[in-house]
Parts: structure tokens; sequence; C-alpha cells
């Protein structure tokens, strides 16, 4: 049976990590909304958060580690910390481990979701850069600095 301080000290890490997951999960709706935009400014602007948050959340989990280390449960699953956990904490712990499995999932599911947008619009470029055929005549010039109008060049500097 783990005792009242122990379950606190759990019951408080956990609240920390789903208001973190929580935010997080505000910031990768609004990217995933600008990234469905082409906000490029928004996008570019928000990499400085967007670090903040991964180093955010490695600093959480390492937290976490020490804690559960320090408190004797490092190896100890939520499931079994709940049920070793005395009666009337249970109900709170079950709570927040349903809403951290919510929030990660649904981060994950964001995510994929974000990434199969991204690849639909480098595909499309890709596809327009090849139906204009820009990079199948490419600007080349000869020894004299004269613009090569087919085929390539390997000298592309004038010769003096």
């Amino acid at each position: 049976m783990l005792n009242k301080k122990t379950v606190e000290a759990v019951i408080r890490c956990l609240e920390i990590d789903c208001d973190f997951y929580r935010e997080l999960s505000m910031f990768l709706m609004k990217k995933h909304t600008k990234i469905l935009e082409d906000d490029l400014e928004w996008l570019t602007a928000s990499l400085n958060d967007e670090q903040a948050y991964v180093m955010k959340s490695q600093n959480l989990e390492n937290k976490r580690l020490e804690l559960f280390a320090a408190l004797g449960i490092a190896d100890r699953k939520l499931n079994d910390l709940i049920a070793d956990a005395p009666e009337d904490y249970q109900p709170k712990l079950k709570m927040l481990g349903i809403q951290l499995t919510e929030l990660v999932d649904g981060i994950k599911e964001m995510n994929q979701r974000t990434n199969e947008i991204v690849k639909r619009k480098l595909d499309n470029q890709e596809e327009f850069v090849k139906r204009a055929g820009i990079f199948n005549k490419p600007e080349t010039y000869d020894k004299n600095a004269s613009k090569v109008t087919r085929g390539s060049s390997s000298t592309v500097i004038r010769e003096v």
C-alpha cells in the first residue's frame, strides 16, 4: 500500500503533465491550422516555441523519473500505483490517467494528420515543379559566359 504522501506526489506530477499536454495540444492545433492556411510567417516564428515545448517535455519526463525513483516507484505502472493507492485516492488517479492517455493519444493523432497534410502539400509542389519543367531546363553558361539554351555546361565561370 502506498502512503498518502507518495500518492499526493504522483497526483501532482500527473496534474502537471496533463496541464502541459493540454497546452501542447492547443499549440499543435494552431500549428495544424496555420499549415492548412500556408501561414509560413507564423510557422517560422513559432519554431522557437515548438523547440521550447520539446525541451519542456523532456524536462518534465526527467523530473518525473527522478521523483518516481526518489519515491521508490520508478518501475511501477500507473495501474499498479492506482491499485496500491488508498481507496479514497484511486478515483483521482484513474481520472488523471485517463486524461493523460487521451491527451497523448490526441497529440499523436494531431501530429499524424499534420504530417499527412505537409506531405500532400510537398507532393503537390513537387508535381507542380515537374509540370512546369522548372528543373528540366537549367540555365547554364559556357566558358565565354554565354547562356547555353540546351544541355549543360561543365564550365560555368568565364575564363579570363
